[in-house]
């Protein structure tokens, strides 16, 4: 573009924002703002434009105009909140084929570990992936003929998406193999599941995992119940929403009417205004008969549209909550779509509350001290001890004291045991589910039986002693990387960088000790994920359920019903902590 259509833009550009401009202050003031408000607004706005202006016209070199103004909308969000943000194209079409439940593609999960994409974990069932044998750990090196080496993710996931039908050429390093692997795969329709598994776990109780919220999830709810109602002796339900990040308020109002009676107040969304506020109810007779008792699993992964589910459930005291106080992701983003460049912004907008009036919202900024502890579980926002500082509400029908200030705290409190280094790392890096694949295709006779032994476990210890699969690295590196950074700006003698370098020596050399420390838990991933790629995402839950202490203690609760009445009666306490006892 010359620089007089340049300019032209800009004018065009100035004109437009001065017209939105002044209709918004006038809705500002008709709204009854006062004149220091509106002198405010209009300051602020005079500011933005001439910093547009001069960084147009005088900067020493050329910048586009789209991408100063991309530039400062980023900008004016991130300083928001952590969910408040920009969408670009892609990013805005991601979203939109998330929130509707399927879109073109191949059927994989994929990061971007080193310098190309990695499949993370098994294709999806009866997908594109999983018929062309794309297995857990493959690298994608090119997609149709254009290298992935420091490719975004998602320009990767762009690339890999597309209409139904259409062709897609990939080329993967696979571990097992010293050459190139080429695939030509059609792209087809991907569902994303919201019940990822149901079936009957134990004698008598059903369990539904509900790994998201979108268009579908009620219909999915709906016909897991109805297959756990047909169990001989049902004795309860388990709807296990640990690890679900949310989605759609429409869906979890939905999802919510399976539960509760009609008429029943669901969540209450409230902004800044008296007038934005609304609440939704269950419009439906519940799918479940309320006589089923109910126990629902929440951790500290559980958000959104799952704490919502929750929040009623424990409110309206239809059932009894197990787990960890959830993520405390109770803010409502709105989606400004079809601005310019196809781009639109997401934008924090309300609060949800409960129908008891709690706020599920925690305030907190994401750093990594917080973020360290979220993934070590050293922090208390659950222990009971502190409960008694935290405001108090009280349970629509029992009257049972429940508690705010962000997050749902379930009823009985079952902490998840904190990893070790070495195992944050190795499930972060979908080591487990690569190594399963390369096992199992090099032992295809395994059983449901199958067990782990000592030879597995130093065969696994020699795949990940291999640098180029897997690099340990010790808890709080980018601080300790800073203080280093700092110490040689500083120009610091007396050997106080080498005393640095000597203590990150001394905890890398303590891996074979990690290692030792994790054994248990290394040897339950490692069974569990050759399971699944031996016969299928089905049987992660029940390869899981001997050690998995929160769903022991959902599955004691409802074989012993005595219990399950006492906790849901009369002015009972919640946030009661369990210990439970460690199992193999």
């Amino acid at each position: 573009m010359d620089s007089r259509k340049q300019r032209k833009f800009l004018i065009f550009n100035l004109m437009l924002a001065s017209i939105v401009i002044s209709g918004g202050l006038f809705i500002w003031e008709a709204m009854g703002a006062s004149k220091t408000d509106y002198q405010e607004v209009s300051d602020a706005m005079d500011l933005i434009d001439e910093v547009y202006q001069h960084v147009f016209e005088g900067y020493i070199e050329s910048v586009p105009p789209m991408e100063i103004a991309k530039n400062a909308v980023e900008g004016i969000l991130d300083e928001l909140d952590p969910y408040s943000s920009y969408l670009p194209p892609a990013n805005r079409t991601q979203l939109m084929e998330d929130s509707q439940g399927e879109f073109g593609g191949l059927g994989i999960e994929i990061q971007v570990a080193g310098d190309h994409p990695k499949i993370m974990s098994y294709p999806m069932p009866d997908t594109p992936a999983e018929k062309a044998h794309l297995q857990s750990g493959d690298l994608i090196v090119e997609i149709d003929g254009e290298s992935t080496k420091g490719m975004d993710i998602n320009d990767v996931v762009s690339k890999l998406r597309g209409k139904v039908g259409t062709k897609v050429v990939i080329r993967v390093k696979r571990q097992s193999r010293d050459d190139l692997l080429k695939f030509e795969i059609v792209r087809a329709r991907i569902p994303l599941h919201n019940v990822q598994f149901f079936g009957e776990i134990g004698d008598g109780i059903g369990y539904i995992q509900l790994v998201r919220f979108n268009q579908e999830a009620s219909d999915e709810m709906k016909e897991a119940i109805t297959e756990l109602n047909r169990i001989d002796g049902l004795k309860g339900i388990i709807l296990d929403l640990r690890g679900n990040p949310g989605g759609l308020l429409i869906a979890a109002q939905e999802v919510a009417d399976a539960f509760l009676l009609k008429g029943s107040e669901v969540v209450s969304v409230k902004g800044r205004s008296e007038r934005s506020e609304q609440s939704l109810y269950a419009n439906r007779a519940p799918f479940l008969h309320p006589d089923v008792p109910l126990v629902v699993l929440v951790n500290r992964a559980s958000a959104s549209a799952s704490e919502i589910v929750a929040g009623a459930i424990q409110d309206y005291d239809r059932g009894v909550l197990v787990g960890d106080t959830s993520f405390g992701k109770g803010s409502v983003q709105s989606v400004y779509d079809g601005l310019p460049g196809r781009s639109g912004i997401k934008l924090t907008t309300a609060y949800y509350y409960t129908p008891s009036k709690r706020c599920i919202h925690n305030h907190r900024n994401f750093d990594e001290d917080y973020m360290m502890s979220r993934v070590y579980g050293d922090d208390a926002d659950a222990d009971a001890d502190s409960l008694e500082t935290r405001d108090k509400y009280y349970t629509k029908n029992l009257e049972r004291v429940v508690y705010g200030g962000g997050g749902i705290t379930p009823d009985i409190i079952v902490k998840e045991r904190p990893f070790g280094n070495i195992m944050v790392q190795l499930l972060s890096g979908g080591l487990f589910s690569t190594y399963a694949s390369s096992y199992v295709e090099s032992h295809p006779d395994i059983t449901l039986d199958f067990r782990i032994g000592d030879a597995l476990v130093e065969d696994f210890k020699k795949y990940i002693d291999d640098e180029e699969t897997f690099t340990y690295t010790i808890p709080g590196k980018n601080r300790l990387e800073e203080f280093r950074e700092i110490l040689e700006h500083e120009r610091y003698n007396g050997g106080i960088i080498e005393k640095v370098d000597a203590l990150e020596q001394s905890m890398l050399d303590m891996r074979d000790d990690d290692f030792a420390s994790s054994l248990e838990n290394i040897k339950r991933y490692l069974r569990r994920e050759i399971i699944v790629s031996k016969f299928g995402s089905r049987e992660r839950v029940r390869a899981t359920i001997n050690w998995d202490i929160q769903l022991q203690e959902a599955m004691k609760i409802l074989n012993d019903p005595a219990r399950y009445n006492e906790i849901l009666s009369p002015g009972a306490k919640t946030g009661i902590r369990v210990e439970m006892a460690e199992s193999k």
